[in-house]
């Protein structure tokens, strides 16, 4: 690589062969980045959700790699299921501190880029950027600590309130604060911070990764003829997905293919035991996510009432657009804000059972789920590109640093 390239530090708890929304945000963004930069990912042995080391990867102190243009760093974690919250804070605490010694001692960066959730990834960045000479910019993809309060029991008074100072704190000492809801300008503006230092950038879709023939899924064995609405994503506490589970019953002639794994996933699965129109598959590669997708008639994309939630567009709902399927949206905010001007689904009463089986049917009518199908992925090809989002955010890091 030539020497007059910017030099880009990223540190993300989660990034491939992890599946999310972050580590697909990261792998889209870094790999455009890399004709143009020299890039490096600092990250944490893949084992989200289940907790437990993906297979071709040791727990090392450190693996280095090589993704494409893209060097990746690997560094040693305290293994967490999503649902082990004492070790899942343990591993943020590690993360910060081994992220900051391998930025230190196997990078020389111009620009350090932190995303968040988790918030710790903001300190490690923030002080390698400082020590480095280096811009530093904070990534808010989720609202903390009010995220974690609006889809846990967690009420220890002094942790919630050294979260909050910690944000602020980043949100004040970072050079840029990038947003990817416009939806999250408001409340970070109310803390104090400069509103000209925000910037937005959304999640995008990689157009042509969803156009595929491929039938290479052993998930396709699983799908029958039946009008099939599939979940794709995360099965955790913020999902709300035992709405699927109660409307289930009233649509016989409807099948639900529920794929991915979480937190909850153990105890939906046991109670949906009976229910043979609800298919669970566990966690699939991303690759296949496309042809599970293309096999589907609509896809559910659901959070549970809270109001932070208010603020988010889940991936989710951006991947069901560009694969061309209609939107069944138990999501209120920004996210329906988004669904209705592409007119590409219904929305419904987060966990209400009864406006799930009412969007459905309303979706098996003739015509109606291929109309907003193809308003969706129109949509999404004007509005979520990922070449424009990350040649608009290269050029901020760079004239910036």
């Amino acid at each position: 690589m030539s020497d007059n390239k910017s030099s880009i530090v990223v540190i993300s708890q989660y990034f491939p062969p992890e599946t999310g929304a972050a580590p697909t945000r990261w792998d889209e963004l870094t790999k455009r980045w890399a004709d143009d930069a020299s890039v490096t990912v600092i990250t944490s042995a893949p084992d989200y959700p289940e907790g437990e080391v993906y297979d071709g990867y040791d727990n090392d102190w450190l693996r280095r790699e090589q993704r494409g243009d893209v060097e990746v760093f690997y560094t040693k974690t305290i293994t967490s299921s999503s649902g082990n919250l004492i070790r899942r804070s343990l591993k943020f605490i590690w993360f910060m501190l081994l992220s900051f010694i391998v930025g230190l001692r196997y990078t020389t960066p111009n620009a350090v880029i932190a995303t968040s959730p988790q918030p710790l990834t903001g300190v490690s960045a923030w002080g390698l950027a400082r020590i480095k000479g280096a811009t530093f910019v904070f990534e808010v993809r989720d609202l903390w600590p009010e995220s974690i309060l609006a889809v846990s029991d967690f009420d220890n008074r002094i942790v919630i309130w050294l979260l909050d100072q910690t944000v602020s704190f980043l949100y004040r000492r970072s050079d840029h604060l990038v947003v990817v809801s416009r939806a999250f300008i408001e409340p970070i503006v109310e803390e104090g911070v400069d509103p000209t230092k925000i910037e937005y950038f959304p999640n995008g879709i990689d157009l042509e990764f969803y156009e595929t023939d491929s039938d290479e899924s052993p998930v396709l064995e699983q799908i029958d003829d039946r009008f099939t609405v599939s979940y794709v994503g995360t099965i955790g506490r913020a999902h709300g997905l035992s709405v699927v589970l109660d409307a289930a019953p009233k649509l016989e002639d409807v099948q639900f293919v529920i794929v991915g794994d979480g937190a909850e996933r153990a105890e939906l699965e046991q109670r949906a035991a009976t229910q043979e129109n609800v298919v669970f598959t566990g966690r699939r590669p991303k690759e296949e996510v496309p042809s599970i997708l293309r096999q589907s008639d609509a896809a559910l994309v659901h959070l549970k009432p809270r109001e932070i939630f208010e603020t988010v567009i889940p991936s989710k709902l951006l991947e069901a657009m560009a694969a061309g399927l209609p939107i069944i949206l138990g999501v209120r905010g920004e996210a329906e804000r988004i669904l209705t001007e592409a007119d590409a689904g219904v929305t419904m009463e987060p966990g209400n059972e009864e406006e799930l089986v009412e969007a459905v049917r309303y979706l098996q009518q003739e015509g109606r789920a291929q109309t907003f199908g193809a308003n969706g992925r129109e949509y999404v090809v004007a509005e979520f590109n990922w070449e424009h989002i990350a040649a608009e955010y290269l050029s901020l890091l760079e004239t910036s640093s």
